[in-house]
């Protein structure tokens, strides 16, 4: 999500009590210098580090460039006192305001070597196509930007320790005049993406999930065929729970006892809805608090947070600031000092809050 987007849709389900089942995948035995990987990579449905420890994403989303002081500035230090080990980088090829202050790739190099620094892993997404039905753009657009010899340079740089989601909430399924035909398209174009992709790079691609993000169950149909195309085998299937009117948890289910490798891109405290064809900011209220709408189906985020707790399932909180929906920040103005009520149950929850669950990976 971004602040020029809409997100949530009509749809029906429940979300009742649940207790998935799945034994945890054995750590692997640590590996000889002269073996390591030279990257983040997957083996079932974990993550890794390139010492063969296991990672499990705790982290923050970070509208990066809808922060118009970057890169002079930017809230990396104040997002880091969280306790995050991840951090998802709002990025853009061509922002499409004018006005915005420039930015450069030598910014993005030096905001990940501070990545680096911090022990964060940086998720670095392209928001340019949000939402946009044609999945083709992909590679029409977007993975022009990803393979140009400037971007490959830094990629490379900061590949042991970085994830690249190619596009944020990109193609349509559910929503899709005829879904079969949508999924085959979706499939192809991701196919094509990797395959240009992996001429260059072997670090994690992170794919987003169609309908902005929420319709999870592609990745129970087409997941597996997508991980045996890749040649490092080395992908990551991100959802977003905005499912005040949809269901994904049974889709949850199937894919954790398919063994996929799902993360969560974005959890949130609340959800927009289109109401007559103009967004209304925060319509839903997705932590039971009854400010503004109620889910029908019963969906609070913090539930959910406690089964992908118990079932090892990594998740990025929206946003930490600058966000049209103000109350699903976490920060009032980017600064730990100034967490709100959101921001606070997400980094200190005795539960899951990120002070308690989230482990800084090794580099």
């Amino acid at each position: 999500m971004d602040r020029r987007k809409f997100l949530a849709w009509a749809g029906i389900g429940c979300f009742a009590n649940l207790s998935l089942s799945v034994a945890a995948a054995a750590r692997p035995s640590k590996i000889k210098k002269s073996d390591r990987n030279p990257s983040l990579y997957t083996k079932g449905r974990y993550l890794y580090d390139s010492l063969g420890n296991k990672v499990i994403l705790r982290g923050i989303n970070l509208p990066l460039l809808d922060d118009w002081d970057f890169p002079k500035t930017d809230k990396l230090a104040e997002l880091e006192k969280t306790g995050a080990n991840a951090v998802r980088i709002q990025w853009y090829k061509d922002y499409g305001q004018s006005d915005r202050p420039a930015y450069s790739i030598a910014d993005l190099d030096n905001f990940l070597t501070r990545c680096k620094t911090s022990r964060i892993i940086p998720v670095l997404g392209l928001w340019d196509l949000t939402c946009k039905g044609d999945v083709n753009l992909l590679n029409t657009q977007l993975i022009p930007w990803w393979t140009s010899e400037p971007v490959l340079n830094v990629l490379k740089k900061h590949q042991k320790y970085l994830i690249i989601n190619l596009a944020n909430e990109l193609g349509v399924y559910r929503w899709a005049n005829n879904s079969t035909s949508a999924l085959n398209t979706f499939k192809n174009a991701y196919k094509t993406a990797i395959t240009k992709i992996r001429q260059y790079l072997h670090l994690p691609i992170m794919i987003d999930a169609p309908d902005c993000g929420q319709s999870i169950e592609v990745f129970t149909k087409i997941g597996q065929e997508l991980i045996d195309y890749d040649p490092n085998r080395n992908l990551l299937f991100s959802s977003h729970a905005y499912w005040a009117g949809y269901d994904g948890i049974p889709h949850l289910k199937t894919a954790i006892d398919a063994n996929l490798p799902i993360v969560f891109g974005e959890i949130a405290n609340k959800q927009d809805e289109e109401i007559e064809g103009k967004t209304q900011c925060c319509y839903y209220d997705l932590d039971g608090s009854d400010q503004n709408h109620a889910p029908e189906n019963g969906f609070t985020y913090q539930a959910f947070l406690r089964l992908l707790k118990e079932q090892e399932i990594g998740w990025l909180a929206w946003c930490w600031w600058k966000d049209y929906c103000t109350e699903r920040q976490m920060s009032q103005n980017g600064n730990f000092s100034s967490l709100t009520s959101y921001g606070n149950d997400i980094v200190n929850n005795s539960v899951y809050g990120l002070k308690v669950t989230a482990q800084r990976a090794k580099f």
